[in-house]
């Protein structure tokens, strides 16, 4: 994409993602969430308390085979410190508690019989940033490695070499849809025996079209961990990814390895002909995403509660998703064998 059309495409981006949001109609008061913040590292890194007394109260946070002397140092480890700091100018707490809370007014708004979590931030030394958010449905807790939001800028990043394609979501602007990640791997059912191509798509589809409910107001590609551009590729290709799935008789394939090529994190989806690094990574799961909304538009008297449990296949089939083929080709030039397959994931 040219640079000098950038900022006329993400504005038509961004109006037609939000003429397509159907939950924006909800409207919800984040006043009245009463979370509860704690910041276990701000008071673990504090000399004046107590080792023992830390442990008593939050046993969860330390690791019981873990000696006293291992935990002490790191309480005065220079660089644990230096990591922490950084942790806590990366977003406010006022900013932070203003998101989460407006997230969790509509969290509640749709399942209102669940507990609210308590919220605990931590810096984990950059220990936990592949996966910075843990939630905990039935405990009623959320905790967040505020270490993995510092921006993908960050020379902490850069000294631990994480790779450009996850770096990119790891900035402070991410953080809501991490956490509605975190979410959707317990609200959305998982069954291990649905496993074709299209079950693996509409499962992640799920978790998204919970982004589009918690975070109404967030813009798209945030919420798939998309760069603009790589969302603007994803809008303007649509119909020739799905021809590629449709010609390659991938849709109730089982092979595990659509997964690895088109739906697990990646700096590109792999096609296995001269487009592929041209995609951005998980382009299954923005399928997934596509063939949920076409149901839901399809379908606007069912629930989010009801859709969540729905089977994936009927999801499909009631969808009527058919996109338009535009000009691109993705077709091979022959067929793909499964050792070509294998050798693009080593």
């Amino acid at each position: 994409m040219k640079t000098t059309h950038w900022i006329g495409i993400v504005l038509i981006l961004l109006v037609s993602c939000k003429k397509e949001n159907r939950w924006e109609k909800v409207e919800v008061d984040p006043a009245k969430v009463n979370l509860e913040f704690t910041d276990l590292s701000q008071e673990f890194f504090n000399q004046e308390n107590s080792l023992e007394s830390l442990q008593q109260k939050y046993p969860f946070f330390f690791d019981e085979t873990t000696p006293s002397e291992v935990w002490d140092e790191q309480r005065a480890d220079s660089v644990e410190l230096a990591v922490f700091s950084s942790s806590q100018k990366a977003i406010s707490k006022e900013k932070l508690k203003s998101e989460l809370n407006s997230l969790f007014a509509y969290y509640q708004y749709y399942f209102p019989t669940d507990k609210i979590p308590h919220i605990f931030t931590y810096s984990s030394g950059l220990q936990n940033i592949d996966s910075p958010v843990i939630f905990g449905r039935r405990e009623g807790m959320l905790f967040i490695a505020m270490d993995g939001f510092l921006g993908q800028d960050s020379d902490w990043y850069k000294m631990e070499r994480v790779y450009p394609y996850i770096v990119k979501s790891m900035n402070p602007e991410n953080l809501s849809s991490k956490i509605v990640e975190a979410i959707g791997r317990e609200l959305v059912p998982f069954d291990p025996r649905q496993q074709t191509f299209v079950d693996m798509m509409i499962y992640e589809g799920k978790k998204l079209i919970l982004a589009d409910a918690f975070l109404p107001k967030t813009e798209d590609y945030l919420k798939i961990e998309y760069s603009p551009e790589d969302f603007e590729w994803a809008q303007s290709n649509e119909g020739e990814i799905w021809n590629f799935f449709v010609e390659q008789n991938m849709i109730f394939d089982t092979d595990k390895s659509n997964k690895e090529r088109f739906i697990d994190p990646s700096p590109y989806s792999k096609f296995l002909n001269e487009i592929e690094t041209d995609s951005p990574g998980r382009i299954g799961a923005w399928i997934g995403w596509r063939i949920c909304k076409k149901y839901l538009d399809e379908n606007p008297k069912v629930n989010l509660q009801e859709f969540l449990e729905m089977d994936p296949q009927i999801i499909f089939k009631e969808s009527k998703y058919k996109p338009k083929k535009g000009n691109a080709n993705y077709t091979p030039r022959r067929e793909i064998s499964k050792d070509e397959v294998d050798s693009s994931l080593e």
